[in-house]
């Protein structure tokens, strides 16, 4: 009884999980970053890297308990 109803939930468990099916193509890019766009995403992403702890230094007293 036990290996019937086993036998009947394992097909439906593995069609329950869904398989992942990826399609890598190597290469060149298709389309050139320019130097410009690279230096203003890496100011952009270093900038809110550090604006927090920036704003966190710059507020420490506040965290302390004194004005």
């Amino acid at each position: 009884m036990l290996v019937n109803t086993i036998t009947k939930l394992v097909p439906a468990a593995r069609t329950a999980i869904p398989s992942r099916s990826i399609n890598v193509i190597s290469g060149p890019p298709r389309n050139r970053v320019s130097f410009g766009e690279k230096v203003a995403h890496g100011i952009v992403i270093a900038s809110c890297l550090v604006a927090y702890p920036i704003w966190v230094l710059g507020h420490i007293k506040e965290y302390k308990g004194g004005k």
